[in-house]
């Protein structure tokens, strides 16, 4: 019994050192192992891509034919990155340029338009690069800057519209539709050769506190009566060419109405003219796109009627028209607007400044600007 015993015990203390051994190894194997460095995340970066330049030559093409460029005019030299337009003619209203800017901001915000009407250039940033350049050339030598007086508000007062008859100016007459005189005063001023416009009367944002007038045009009114009170205005306006609004603040925002009354003015062959009289108003815009003749007013010459300050506003309209090739202005027949216009009527010829009517500085007019 006794030699199997201490083979056992041989057996089991060689066994017992493999086991140890092993142990060792495997500790000695973890400490010579060199650690590796935790792996980084790859940071993720937003992509925003830049605007293609040719939604940017899309979006300047579509506001220049607004604006009444014909297509022919419109190849665009590109050197590179750089759009260039070279146009001759009257450089664009302010509602087109915010409607192109409006345009260019929902292709990319980065995009941003500077205007330099003195140098007539439109630049289209991307970023702070010049992206697209647009200038328009001056007249051609020879050709008269060319300016366009409307005296709205006419209706109620027949001397009045006498007096402003009898000035040597061919001014353009905005007849209220709803005024005691309106029909006779629209006819004398046809009879005279002067051209007659409906004074549109629509809601101003201030109403009802203020009143555009007796069957004035408002937001809340259908499709159907707007149509029927317009078909009024032209019974009352006799030989109406076009229209322009009163008042209108907050009808000339809304695009449903205006849509309406535009087409009720292209049905009867009118153009219109957008007073302005705010400046989100999508009237001219709307016109536009219905194919209607418009414009947009320059300036108002009588918000201050004083004779002085309305000499002033016509003088600085006329400097306008010869910067940009045309004006128009808007006045009322106060007897200090009538004063300074008989005034101002020498000094418009001696610049040499031809005075039209209104409808010579449409928009979209064939044969026009």
């Amino acid at each position: 019994m006794e030699q199997p015993v201490k083979v056992l015990l041989g057996a089991l203390v060689l066994i017992g050192f493999l086991i140890v051994g092993l142990v060792l190894l495997s500790r000695l194997r973890d400490s010579l192992k060199t650690p590796l460095p935790p792996r980084k995340q790859a940071p993720v970066e937003a992509i925003t891509p830049g605007p293609r330049l040719e939604d940017v030559r899309a979006a300047v093409k579509n506001a220049l034919v607004q604006d009444g460029v014909s297509l022919e005019k419109l190849t665009p030299l590109s050197k590179g990155n750089l759009l260039r337009f070279d146009l001759r003619g009257a450089f664009p209203a302010r509602q087109l340029l915010a409607d192109l800017g409006r345009r260019l901001r929902r292709i990319s915000p980065d995009l941003r338009l500077e205007v330099h009407r003195g140098e007539r250039e439109i630049s289209i940033f991307n970023k702070d690069a010049v992206l697209c350049l647009i200038v328009f050339q001056p007249p051609a030598a020879g050709e008269k800057p060319r300016l366009a007086i409307i005296v709205d508000d006419m209706g109620d007062n027949l001397a009045a519209a006498q007096q402003l008859l009898a000035i040597d100016l061919p001014v353009t007459l905005s007849v209220l539709p709803e005024e005691r005189d309106s029909t006779q005063i629209a006819t004398m001023a046809h009879a005279r050769g002067h051209e007659v416009l409906i004074h549109i009367p629509m809601e101003p944002v201030a109403y009802p506190r203020i009143s555009p007038g007796r069957n004035a045009l408002y937001v809340t009114l259908t499709p159907d009566q707007i149509r029927r009170r317009f078909a009024d205005y032209l019974k009352k306006v006799p030989y109406a060419v076009g229209g322009n609004n009163h008042m209108g603040s907050r009808f000339t925002q809304d695009r449903k109405g205006m849509r309406t009354v535009i087409a009720s003015m292209k049905k009867a062959g009118l153009f219109f003219v957008d007073s302005l009289t705010t400046p989100h108003s999508v009237a001219f815009a709307v016109a536009r796109e219905a194919g209607v003749p418009a414009a947009v007013r320059d300036r108002f010459l009588d918000n201050v009627q004083d004779v002085d300050q309305i000499d002033r506003q016509i003088r600085s309209l006329a400097e306008l028209a010869i910067r940009q090739g045309h004006a128009i202005g808007i006045c009322h027949p106060h007897p200090q607007t009538l004063e300074a216009l008989r005034q101002e009527a020498p000094y418009l010829r001696q610049k040499e400044i031809e005075i039209v009517p209104v409808s010579d500085l449409l928009v979209g007019k064939t044969g026009g600007n």
